[in-house]
């Protein structure tokens, strides 16, 4: 009977998961997503990933980090703020003084006398009023992309179980692949990649949330410095890459003690502004576990 109880749940628990895999599509949207669908009555549905598999630069909408849409702004209007938003600039020029008379006044030397005139005035892009340093931690403030980019964030759904062990997968180790190809136009900066949502469950139906460490693709960027994995607790770590315009770029997410599960949907966040996701799959150690006979 008991057996049969968590059978129940657990098919409950699919349900959920189906709706949590499906729920955010976009109605009315004409993107080309890569999807499968799944059977409730199914005890096993292999690791499966949504996501976009084209240019979303013209997205209306996306997801922020709680999961919630979001209004994108249109590129074309950000430009015109950054443009907007100016500076007055005065050019200055040293000039000689003169007396009553028209006559250069000299000092005591016999060097002629000058004095500073704003000669010009002028307005100026706020983007464009700040070099060297400045505008070097101006970037790095703004996620390291110039500050009148226009990041578009979108999510990539993995969702995967398995209830015909009767029972948890405890595996360590590379647990998910994605692999972004780098956009040509894509400024030189530091891109997130980010898990926005976990929802990770047992096969006794305990919900897991692990801490969660994200990490970024820096294109022509150095990477920034990551936190190391906790010693003791359930973790999800992605590890940041570099890479160039162009290139193919493979983010890999590590977990750490495991407390076991049999079921997941996890997303993650990336800008699809600057990079288009061409593949994901299991890591090798996921891979690894699932395919144990016991």
């Amino acid at each position: 009977m008991k057996n049969v109880m968590k059978r129940a749940l657990a098919a409950c628990l699919l349900a959920v998961m189906a709706v949590s895999a499906f729920g955010c599509g976009k109605s009315g949207s004409s993107e080309d997503t890569s999807r499968e669908t799944i059977d409730i009555n199914q005890t096993k549905q292999e690791l499966t990933f949504n996501y976009k598999t084209g240019n979303t630069a013209d997205a209306v909408e996306s997801q922020d980090p709680t999961g919630d849409p979001v209004e994108q702004a249109d590129s074309s209007v950000a430009a015109v703020d950054a443009e907007t938003a100016t500076e007055i600039e005065e050019v200055t020029e040293l000039i000689a003084v003169t007396d009553d008379k028209g006559q250069e006044v000299t000092d005591a030397a016999g060097a002629v006398a000058t004095e500073p005139v704003v000669v010009e005035t002028r307005a100026v892009a706020a983007a464009d009023s700040k070099s060297g340093s400045d505008s070097k931690s101006s970037n790095q403030q703004q996620g390291g992309t110039p500050s009148n980019y226009t990041p578009a964030y979108d999510t990539c759904k993995a969702y995967w179980l398995d209830m015909s062990q009767m029972g948890d997968y405890t595996f360590n180790g590379e647990f998910l692949e994605i692999t972004f190809k780098v956009n040509d136009d894509a400024p030189d900066g530091n891109y997130p990649v980010s898990i926005s949502m976990t929802d990770i469950a047992s096969w006794d139906l305990v919900k897991y949330e692990p801490t969660k460490i994200n990490g970024e693709v820096a294109v022509n960027r150095d990477i920034a410095a990551q936190e190391d994995m906790p010693s003791g607790d359930f973790a999800l770590k992605i590890n940041s890459v570099a890479a160039k315009q162009g290139d193919v770029a493979t983010i890999t997410m590590d977990l750490a003690n495991n407390p076991g599960f049999c079921g997941f949907v996890i997303d993650i966040e990336y800008d699809s502004n600057a990079m288009t996701i061409i593949d994901a799959s299991a890591g090798k150690d996921f891979d690894a576990a699932v395919n144990v006979v016991n």
